[in-house]
């Protein structure tokens, strides 16, 4: 991708905006309190406005995955990345984000000690952040260093690990939500131009359509239905994501909390449709070598120079809200909920312990990025993992009606997620029952029939 002078002045404005609001702007709030929820929860304040835009800009990090699956399938990628998670989105804002923020817990792995106590909650912490350090966005955001810079894969990745994660070592959570807020009006932006310069260039979407090939243009998109399905069940890993349980923990009031996500819910649907509508163009009018590239590719053809600068910065800033929000998780899940669980590091205050959590986790994106070129892979294999063990004891830990015991608790979590693991395994090795399979799906049946063998009605 060739960019020109004024394309690379916008990206690097961009660049000194982000760190002048994370280490600024943020900072200058992060020194009038110096606390535990401060630092972690921005003190339980957020705003509407800054609850929705922090919420929607992190759900986009796989970005170039999007254009990639566009690319191959079609439309249907709108019944598999969209549909599936406004609805499960929409389930967990009507039960769950109030009952997040009234408890006020400051995580997943706090919340599932409490209700099961310790071990629990070691264990939870274990499994958060197999799908919390962000190895995939910091892979991702490598390859969009590189595909502009012309630098080598991996210098672009700890570039990009290194301005993703360092203002959050003094801005904190409040850090975290700043920049995305900023991220979120430029991802928009970029996309927004990419779009109107695409239909002024190639046509009428009609047009569009009618060029497609017949899959493409199939709700289907030429997959079975288990494949659809899969899909569906994979949208509610939503329930288990640590943003959304953060974000609710953070929200000013328990209604922010529900009420935001309903907002960001149609805020996607608008995101979405310019993602869906740009790639079906790029099938339609350019031939594209790796499909992962195709949003870049058609911004290539289509985009005048500071307007290619504008749609690199949506880019970079869609990749960066992500990443940075799950850095801080797993900062957090490392620092607060393993590190200051142990006796000998409880003389050190929570807030330093996720800073030490936040180099551990940024080392550790880096590496497995590196060693895993795969974003997508990266992934869906991580969710695999993590999902089924967390999703049935988190849920029931916030009923009043049913409840587990401590012990068989910490059975569904290791159990499920330890079997999906395996099945991961033994997919490698094309074992005819088992590649037919997902994991996560697998993993999944598991817990659910563990649960309800083990669900009581009432409390502990």
């Amino acid at each position: 991708m060739t960019l020109g002078l004024f394309d690379i002045l916008v990206v690097l404005v961009y660049i000194l905006i982000v760190l002048y609001i994370g280490f600024i702007v943020a900072n200058k709030k992060e020194k009038s309190s110096m606390d535990k929820e401060d630092f972690l929860l921005a003190g339980r304040k957020l705003t509407l406005p800054f609850f929705v835009a922090s919420l929607v800009a992190t759900w986009y990090g796989s970005i170039l995955g999007i254009g990639e699956f566009v690319y191959k399938s079609g439309i249907v990628a709108w019944f598999c990345f969209g549909l599936p998670y406004y609805i499960a989105a929409f389930f967990f804002a009507y039960f769950l984000a109030m009952k997040i923020r009234r408890s006020n817990v400051t995580s997943i792995p706090e919340q599932i000690q409490i209700k099961y106590g310790k071990l629990a909650g070691i264990v939870a912490s274990l499994i958060v952040l197999v799908i919390t350090i962000p190895a995939a966005y910091i892979l991702m955001l490598g390859i969009v260093i590189q595909l502009f810079s012309g630098w080598s894969l991996n210098l672009s990745i700890v570039i990009g690990a290194v301005i993703s994660v360092i203002y959050l070592f003094t801005g904190g959570f409040r850090a975290d939500i700043y920049t995305n807020t900023a991220q979120f009006i430029l991802m928009y932006l970029g996309f927004f131009v990419l779009l109107f310069f695409t239909i002024n260039h190639y046509g009428s979407l009609s047009m569009m359509f009618s060029l497609l090939p017949e899959n493409h243009r199939a709700i289907s998109g030429g997959y079975n239905w288990q494949f659809l399905v899969t899909w569906f069940i994979i949208a509610f890993q939503t329930f288990v994501d640590p943003s959304f349980h953060q974000r609710c923990s953070a929200a000013k009031t328990p209604k922010i909390a529900r009420n935001g996500i309903f907002v960001a819910i149609i805020l996607w649907g608008i995101f979405d449709f310019m993602t869906l509508t740009i790639g079906l163009y790029a099938k339609s009018f350019i031939v594209v070598d790796n499909p992962l590239m195709s949003y870049p590719m058609i911004a290539e053809n289509v985009l005048p120079t500071f307007w290619k600068g504008i749609f690199v910065v949506s880019l970079l800033a869609t990749i960066m809200s992500t990443l940075d929000s799950y850095a801080f998780i797993s900062a957090v899940t490392i620092g607060n909920d393993l590190l200051f669980s142990i006796k000998k590091f409880k003389k050190y205050s929570e807030k330093y312990l996720t800073k030490i959590g936040l180099l551990i986790t940024g080392l550790s994106g880096i590496i497995i990025a590196i060693l895993i070129p795969s974003a997508v892979e990266i992934i869906f294999k991580t969710a695999s993992i993590a999902v089924p063990g967390l999703i049935f004891p988190l849920t029931i830990s916030m009923s009043q009606k049913y409840t587990l015991n401590s012990k068989n608790a910490i059975i569904i979590m290791s159990v499920s997620s330890l079997f999906s693991l395996f099945w991961t395994i033994l997919k490698f090795y094309d074992i005819i029952f088992v590649k037919d399979y997902e994991p996560m799906l697998v993993g999944i049946i598991v817990a659910f029939f563990l649960t309800i063998i083990f669900l009581k009605k009432g409390q502990n």
